[in-house]
């Protein structure tokens, strides 16, 4: 045991004194926290009333747009471009209008043939381009309009039938997945970061001492088993105090500027403490899974370049992981997710999504977690009987089924 301590303390004090990690830790840390603090510091930027009511009053920020009537039908034509909100041109004939549109004079124009029979005019057709929408909404409801009125409805009874308030309470008797998706995807993606940078971290760990030969002393005068724990282990203690630096610099920044933000940013701070805690086992597990098999497959190669030969397959197995998390987030209670939160491999980011954003039962996280913890130890005896016998093996990279086939059990 006390072999274990020293090496861990040894792998915490390369982590923690190592430049790359102070500086990636401070920078991701001020980077947050000036996203969060900056724009409370800039006038008009989180939203200003009175600077929108008379920017809108005044028409200054209204598109130009032009049409060019070529129908009697319509009688009212004042009436019609009212219904959308835009500095209008008016064209005597089509040949005009496109020239102010292809002048740039306007955003865009219509040719108005009909009633049911429109002209749209533009330049360049952008990828959101919402002034075509925008303009048939608005003949509709002016047809609406003229008809209703044709029936004997004054224009006020018109205005009154369509103006009709509803009121709806919403009673959400479990989660608010709406409300809960941004914070349940900026931690998804924050164990996603710690598992692919940290598990290859460890890996080249093990490779470059492979590589210099210090690795056999250790192996030959150290318990396999406290090598590859304490690695891991301070791996994750690392990578847990890196995240709660960012994490706490977040909460921190947010905590103090929270008044100028208007509460904008709740849904993203605001994360109740049964889903942390259900974050925090489930996302310390799945790390401790992937670390140990990123520790033994870097025992099985040379040198460090050939580390992406053996821990491509665990990389691209929580890669899948991690976008089948993304997708079941939009069916938190699906066949997919459910499946995923019962799988080790899956699990770390499926059932947590789950407690964060759908409806799971008590025994349903307790089998989960069980079945995570279970398969960590696993892993950890396997990683350490991998990690003695990959060491001392020289040359090519070694496939993991060899290494399981040779190797005593």
């Amino acid at each position: 045991m006390k072999k274990f301590w020293t090496i861990l303390r040894f792998e915490l004090n390369n982590y923690f004194k190592s430049k790359g990690f102070l500086t990636v830790t401070v920078l991701l840390t001020l980077v947050l926290m000036g996203v969060i603090i900056v724009p409370t510091m800039v006038p008009g930027l989180l939203g200003d009333d009175k600077v929108s009511e008379s920017s809108t009053d005044s028409g200054e920020q209204a598109d130009t747009l032009g049409i060019c009537v070529k129908t009697d039908q319509i009688t009212d034509v004042d009436s019609l471009l009212s219904g959308m909100w835009a500095n209008w041109e008016t064209y005597q004939d089509e040949s005009s209008l496109k020239k102010a549109v292809k002048d740039q004079d306007v955003q865009a124009g219509f040719i108005l043939n009909s009633l049911s029979d429109v002209s749209y005019v533009v330049n360049n057709k952008e990828l959101y381009d919402s002034y075509q929408d925008a303009f048939v909404s608005t003949l509709e409801a002016y047809e609406t309009q003229q008809y209703l009125m044709a029936k004997g409805l004054s224009e006020e009874e018109i205005v009154s039938a369509e103006n009709i308030n509803i009121n709806v309470t919403t009673d959400i008797l479990g989660k608010d997945s709406a409300s809960n998706y941004g914070y349940t995807y900026i931690l998804v993606f924050l164990v996603y970061f710690l598992i692919i940078f940290y598990g290859q971290m460890i890996a080249t760990s093990v490779t470059s001492e492979k590589s210099n030969r210090a690795i056999e002393i250790l192996v030959t005068s150290v318990d396999s088993n406290s090598l590859i724990f304490g690695k891991v282990l301070a791996g994750a203690l690392a990578g847990l105090v890196q995240a709660l630096v960012i994490l706490g610099g977040s909460f921190g920044a947010y905590a103090a500027v929270k008044e100028k933000w208007g509460g904008i940013l709740d849904p993203l701070f605001d994360i109740p403490a049964r889903v942390f805690v259900a974050y925090a086992f489930f996302a310390i597990a799945s790390y401790l899974l992937y670390a140990f098999l990123f520790g033994a497959l870097g025992a099985l190669v040379s040198k460090t370049e050939d580390i992406s030969k053996v821990s491509g397959p665990v990389t691209m197995l929580y890669v899948i992981s991690f976008l089948a998390a993304i997708f079941g987030m939009n069916d938190c209670d699906g066949l997919m997710i459910k499946v995923a939160s019962f799988i080790p491999f899956t699990s770390g980011n499926a059932m947590f999504i789950r407690v964060a954003m759908g409806s799971v039962a008590a025994w349903e996280i307790i089998l989960s977690g069980g079945l995570l913890v279970a398969s960590c130890v696993l892993a950890g005896v396997l990683a350490a009987k991998l990690f003695r016998y990959g060491t001392l093996h020289y040359g090519n990279p070694l496939k993991i089924t060899t290494a399981l086939k040779n190797m005593k059990m």
